[in-house]
């Protein structure tokens, strides 16, 4: 199949011709395509990804976007029915009316580039056989050093995503390769089981295909330790979060709550703090998918928005919410890259790219110091927010108790923290000095609209209700 990139012309053409009639107009095009393998105790499975690649046309009336999809960019009537969606969205604008309400939708600064994501090992050169080697090879290692082990499923996958995007004033195109490498675990011992996963997923090829022997030791440990641990005392207790702990925190705490299409349907409690303390003065919370490297990023948005990092939380207060264009246009608010869809067969909205808790100053050691009695969290499972309410939930498969300042060993599985959003902020009294990050996530839009999203941050310290 020909690169989407030769449909440029025609695009920019269709641009033009559309804004005879309306005062904004672009093009997004879309080729997705990649590979999933995985290998357990009983079988081995590789698959090909269904192909996603279609295009979408937009126009502004003055007051309302509209759109019109199609796909099969490779058939040969392919630019005569683009050519008449063009059409067909124009008499829809004339249907719904051009009018001036004074929303003026900039363009950007003239730019034509092609961006792409350094690919060190090239997964469609690797043949079949030598990546299915490579899950053998982690697999029968996981098995050998563990004699509870009933099950260890090693899973490999690549996604290439090729975006091409124009406007009056920018023809962007961009090559964002991602590779991820999980494996989990099943321990049993008489009528106990537990059940853990790890891993990695980041932009680049087969290089990342690796699942390191200190990781495999680490999960093998660890799942050992939640085998049959018993549930802790509920309660409010001081806490460490781990970094992936603290990802899904900075993920759910103030995730959806602070992406401005939820401003327009009067969902978000946070556009009411803007401005405002919501957290300790230690607290600095960062979306950013200009962060090289990690499987959320990306050059430029679904609206041509080049990346740039946007910081939500400064030193406590809550500064800015995350936008797309028309929650930017309506809500008079800066745009921030986080214009995005699943797909061209789906609607843009605000998400999330890569969001975490920037770094303070304290060790590990530190935290623990002077903690009488409570817990150290980890192996988050998943989470859930209420933005309107402000109230979170989060679920981890891993405590282990702190007592007198040291690390016990004794654990507790799975943990759930409740708490009321600032509440949970503010009592952050120590923030660690290296942020780390995980791109193993996917995070929908209600029910449905699903993005690659990554998120991370320090250790965090601070007071939670427990249960």
């Amino acid at each position: 199949m020909a690169s989407i990139e030769i449909l440029t012309p025609l695009l920019q053409h269709l641009v033009q011709e559309m804004e005879k009639t309306v005062p904004y107009a672009a093009a997004w095009a879309q080729d997705t395509f990649g590979e999933r393998l995985w290998m357990d105790s009983r079988e081995a499975r590789a698959e090909a990804l269904e192909r996603q690649r279609g295009v979408v046309l937009t126009v502004f009336t003055g007051r309302t976007f509209l759109e019109y999809a199609i796909n099969g960019i490779d058939a040969t009537d392919f630019c005569p029915r683009l050519q008449a969606g063009a059409e067909a969205l124009i008499k829809a604008a004339l249907a719904e009316g051009i009018v001036d309400q004074g929303l003026t939708i900039d363009p950007g600064t003239p730019l034509t580039q092609s961006f792409a994501v350094a690919v060190q090992v090239s997964p469609w050169q690797v043949p079949l056989a030598g990546k299915m080697a490579r899950l053998q090879e982690v697999r029968d290692d996981l098995q050998g050093r563990e004699p509870r082990l009933v099950n260890a499923l090693v899973a490999y996958g690549h996604v290439q995503v090729c975006e091409l995007f124009v406007n009056r004033q920018r023809c962007l195109y961009q090559e964002l390769p991602r590779t991820q490498m999980v494996a989990q675990v099943v321990l049993r011992e008489g009528e106990k089981t537990a059940r853990l996963h790890g891993g990695h997923c980041y932009q680049g090829g087969f290089e990342h295909a690796v699942f390191s022997a200190e990781a495999r030791e680490r999960l093998l440990l660890d799942a050992g330790r939640i085998l049959g641990a018993p549930r802790l005392t509920p309660g409010t207790y001081d806490c460490i979060f781990s970094p992936d702990f603290a990802g899904i925190f900075a993920h759910e705490a103030f995730g959806h709550g602070t992406e401005a299409d939820l401003f327009l349907q009067r969902r978000s409690r946070g556009q009411h703090y803007l401005g405002k303390p919501v957290a300790s003065p230690l607290v600095d919370l960062y979306d950013s998918p200009a962060w090289p490297g990690q499987a959320a990023s990306y050059f430029f948005d679904h609206e041509g928005q080049l990346a740039t990092e946007t910081k939500i939380i400064d030193r406590g207060i809550l500064t800015r919410p995350l936008t797309n264009l028309h929650a930017a246009l309506c809500c008079g608010l800066p745009r921030s890259a986080n214009g995005r869809r699943e797909s061209y067969t789906r609607k843009i909205y605000t998400r999330m790219s890569n969001t975490y808790f920037g770094p303070g100053q304290y060790s590990f050691a530190d935290m623990l110091a002077d903690i009488e009695h409570g817990y150290f969290l980890d192996h988050p499972a998943n989470g859930m927010e209420d933005p309107k309410g402000w109230g979170i939930q989060l679920e981890g498969l891993y405590a282990e108790e702190i007592r007198e300042g040291r690390l016990t060993g004794n654990v507790c599985s799975p943990v759930i923290v409740t708490g009321y959003v600032p509440d949970l902020l503010h009592s952050i009294t120590m923030v660690g000095s290296e942020v780390k990050i995980s791109g193993l996530g996917m995070c929908g839009k209600g029910h449905k609209e699903w993005v690659k999203v990554s998120d991370g941050g320090p250790h965090l310290r601070l007071r939670a209700r427990l249960g």
